[in-house]
């Protein structure tokens, strides 16, 4: 199996639980009807690491297949936002059941939104 140079690599993912934990109970909170992003400023030492990320689709949305789903199409519109990828913070997305009635696009804007509140779009 190749790399895909389209996907988000699995080294921007957190995997740790006590970095998970660290950004959902001290990160900042922005939230909408769809979903919640909290965002934890990375340590000065390391400022230019890429930025790490999880997405978090809990039971109460559905089937594990719309989990999964709505799982891939959060990562992917991450992966092309502009500026993500070299950021100095932890980001913890967590959806919320509504997010699976939204179209690609308005999940998008909705995504774009949040990071836009959160300061870390332009």
């Amino acid at each position: 199996m190749g790399t895909h140079p389209e996907k988000l690599p699995r080294a921007r993912l957190i995997r740790r639980r006590a970095l998970f934990t660290a950004t959902r109970e001290r990160g900042r909170r922005t939230t909408n009807r769809w979903m919640t992003l909290s965002v934890l400023p990375r340590d000065e030492a390391a400022p230019t690491d890429p930025a790490e990320v999880a997405f978090l689709t809990p039971k109460r949305i559905g089937s594990a297949v719309m989990r999964n789903r709505l799982r891939r199409r959060m990562r992917e519109i991450y992966r092309r936002a502009p500026g993500t990828m070299l950021s100095d913070a932890y980001l913890v997305w967590i959806a919320r059941p509504l997010a699976t009635e939204l179209p690609f696009a308005e999940l998008q804007e909705c995504m774009l939104t949040l990071l836009r509140r959160a300061g870390r779009l332009p």
